[in-house]
């Protein structure tokens, strides 16, 4: 009787063991696929962030131009650098107030390029951050006659006409077509564009005929 007891006691005991074993199994395999749904929830919330965060998109206009757009929410994140001038995302896309990316070599003063602002107060100019480039232009040239720039990046530029003329600030390269300010003698405005993505100098003018021969040009430095 004894060897049957025991006999049934080992069995038990093994079976218990095997139950176990099959718990730990159960639960490991539960753990695991709860573990894989967690990535594949992760993996899709950075898709879906991701896809929120892309900003720009392009479509086509009736002519064939590409018009680059950014979302909802880059137009509600972007400031404008000078008042009056065009936003800049915080992926540093110059933008009008629709959300299309302004155009640098579209036709200047057309709704796709960047505008320039209305004039300036001598005290809005003074509250203006170290970053903008503030020029100054006269018959006798630009000062500061050149600048420095990143390649890629939002450039604010101020054009105050520091005497009794009227002068165009304007770049020679057809790719800057666009970016044009016009100033009344002793008046100030300004315009915010991208600078090109190509490093080099680019050369920038009054375009007022005859102030480039009296020696109103400059160059801006794409690094």
């Amino acid at each position: 009787m004894e060897n049957g007891n025991n006999s049934s006691f080992k069995m038990s005991k093994k079976t218990w063991i095997l139950i176990v074993a099959a718990l730990v199994i159960l639960v490991a395999a539960i753990l695991l696929a709860f573990n894989l749904g967690q990535k594949k929830a992760v993996v899709e919330q950075q898709a879906a962030q991701q896809t929120a965060n892309q900003q720009v998109t392009t479509t086509t206009d009736n002519s064939g131009n590409k018009v680059e757009s950014v979302t909802p929410t880059a137009i509600k994140g972007a400031v404008a650098q000078i008042p009056g001038a065009n936003l800049v995302t915080t992926d540093n896309k110059v933008i009008n107030a629709n959300g299309v990316v302004a155009v640098n070599n579209a036709q200047p003063m057309s709704p796709e390029a960047p505008k320039q602002t209305t004039p300036m107060a001598k005290d809005q100019v003074a509250k203006l951050p170290n970053s903008v480039i503030k020029l100054t232009v006269t018959a006798a040239g630009w000062n500061p006659n050149s600048f420095t720039v990143k390649a890629g990046a939002p450039v604010s530029v101020v054009i105050t006409s520091g005497d009794s003329f009227t002068h165009v600030f304007a770049f020679d390269d057809p790719s800057l077509s666009a970016v044009a300010v016009g100033v009344s003698p002793q008046e100030t405005r300004a315009i915010t564009f991208n600078a090109p993505t190509k490093a080099g100098e680019y050369g920038f003018l009054c375009a007022v005929p005859g102030h480039a021969g009296r020696g109103e040009t400059g160059k801006m430095i794409v690094k």
